[in-house]
């Protein structure tokens, strides 16, 4: 329905369908009283609060997941309500023993590619189903590797298990960009490859392709307006929990262009799509999807944002005291792992959004003031920075041992089934990688720093073997190397 037209000195009235004139209460016959300046501003004043509270209940429906009460969702529910009051707690055995446990029994590392000719390897992903790396050599060249061993030799085989199944192949040359890489993904659900760059005296580029379709230099490349550099991109996961929305057939890349984030999505012909679903006044260092439709974004100012991409709406819900480099969603989505500069390494609970004060008893104490600012200086002005600058600051539910003054660029990685976190550390520190327990905050393991060939860790991820067991690959001195799970 049309909006009815306004005319000055008339009054609409809709549920009579017809306008009125405009009087003073003094000269308002009886019949017309209604329709009085002071009356008319009221209704006026009532139809904007209708029509702002209406807005308000539409977005609450399109957020809101509506299951039937049906005997599977009732215990979706049920297992909902035991974890909020604890009633399923994990056991002991779980949280503290298991992860100690897989990590234990961590053998040798083992390389899986050594560090080619054509530069050092710095970022890396692999196609879960057919094994194909992909990987950054140098700055800005994307080359692809299959495995293959010898004499089509089965990989089950005891002895083909034993040798470097990727050394058989050559690389092949995807693309090269104009700029140094930021970001490499590979997106299992479509087969698509995606980079992004930092951008110099080029633009910074966010590369789409279809390497196993399309073959070498087939791509989309976006140039991103106004945009300065870009710091990374995140797919959303590839398979959701049986209690989350369903995910569409619409493909989906969230990218960290600056201070503002943008959203990449695929049509079903394959052509990808962009737009700017959030300007920030900060860069975004940092983002990841805790959930099919939710995204939460790091910025250089410490502020954690999430982004619902039914909604596009987003909020401010934690604060990290330094700037923050990674992010990744922990067990749960309301867990999540964050690691930032000046050794920061915790796990927030968006529920939990508890800031500093003086009586709290979290990590922001008395104890963590005289840790971070030692020393017989004015006292008197270290409680000042007290209260004018931890104020506002989230308290973590854990807290990790790390070792990261200044270096934006080392990585991070989450396997939330064993309950670790592997996190790469500044290469002055005596560990090159610390492997932690995510669920005590407990140092499980460290890997010390090569002897030669100090290069900073920008890639970290956990992978399965072909028998399914977890491995934690990671960039190492140029090349790529593995370390198996127990």
């Amino acid at each position: 329905m049309s909006q009815p037209r306004v005319i000055p000195g008339y009054y609409f009235d809709a549920e009579k369908g017809k306008y009125f004139k405009i009087t003073t209460t003094h000269s308002a016959p009886p019949s017309q009283a209604k329709y009085t300046l002071q009356n008319v501003r009221k209704e006026q004043k009532k139809a904007a609060a209708e029509k702002v509270a209406r807005k308000q209940q539409e977005k609450r429906d399109r957020e809101t997941v509506v299951r039937p009460h049906t005997r599977k969702n009732w215990g979706l529910q049920l297992a909902g309500l035991d974890r909020e009051i604890g009633g399923r707690r994990k056991t002991y055995y779980t949280h503290g023993i298991w992860p100690s446990a897989c990590v234990a029994g961590i053998e040798k590392m083992k390389t899986v590619v050594e560090q080619p000719v054509h530069g050092v390897i710095r970022f890396f992903d692999r196609d879960p189903h057919t094994k194909t790396i992909y990987a950054v050599h140098g700055d800005n060249a994307i080359r692809r590797r299959r495995r293959n061993p010898p004499n089509g030799m089965p990989f089950g085989s005891s002895f083909a298990e034993s040798l470097n199944e990727y050394s058989f192949e050559d690389w092949d040359m995807l693309a090269r960009l104009t700029s140094s890489i930021s970001s490499l993904t590979y997106l299992p659900s479509s087969g698509a490859l995606a980079a992004t760059t930092y951008g110099s005296d080029r633009a910074p580029t966010v590369y789409l392709s279809d390497p196993d379709v399309d073959g070498p230099y087939v791509n989309q490349q976006f140039t991103p307006k106004n945009c300065s550099t870009i710091w990374g991109a995140a797919a959303p996961p590839f398979s959701s929990s049986p209690d989350s929305v369903p995910q569409s057939g619409t493909e989906s890349l969230a990218v960290a262009a600056a201070s503002s984030m943008m959203l990449f999505e695929r049509s079903p012909a394959g052509d990808w799509n962009s737009s700017t679903a959030l300007q920030s006044g900060s860069d975004m260092l940092a983002l990841d999807w805790l959930s099919p439709t939710t995204v939460v974004l790091g910025e250089r100012s410490g502020k954690i944002l999430l982004y619902d991409t039914r909604s596009k709406g987003h909020s401010h819900i934690l604060t990290n005291p330094f700037p923050i480099t990674k992010l990744k969603r922990a067990d749960d989505p309301t867990r999540l792992v964050c690691a930032g500069l000046q050794d920061g390494l915790f796990v927030y609970d968006i529920r939990s959004r508890d800031t500093f004060s003086r009586h709290a008893q979290g990590h922001y104490n008395d104890k963590f003031f005289n840790d971070q600012y030692p020393g017989t200086g004015n006292r008197q002005k270290r409680k000042k920075m007290k209260f004018t600058v931890a104020h506002n600051w989230s308290q973590p539910i854990l807290s990790f041992p790390y070792d990261n003054a200044d270096d934006h660029y080392l990585d991070m990685a989450v396997q939330p089934d064993l309950g670790l976190i592997a996190a790469a550390q500044d290469i002055n520190s005596s560990a090159a990688i610390k492997i932690y327990n995510m669920w005590t905050g407990k140092l499980l393991r460290e890997i010390p720093q090569p002897s030669i060939d100090k290069v900073s860790i920008r890639c970290l991820r956990f992978m399965e073997d072909s028998n399914g067991d977890p491995e934690l690959w990671s960039s190492w001195g140029g090349s790529i190397i593995k370390m198996s799970l127990g």
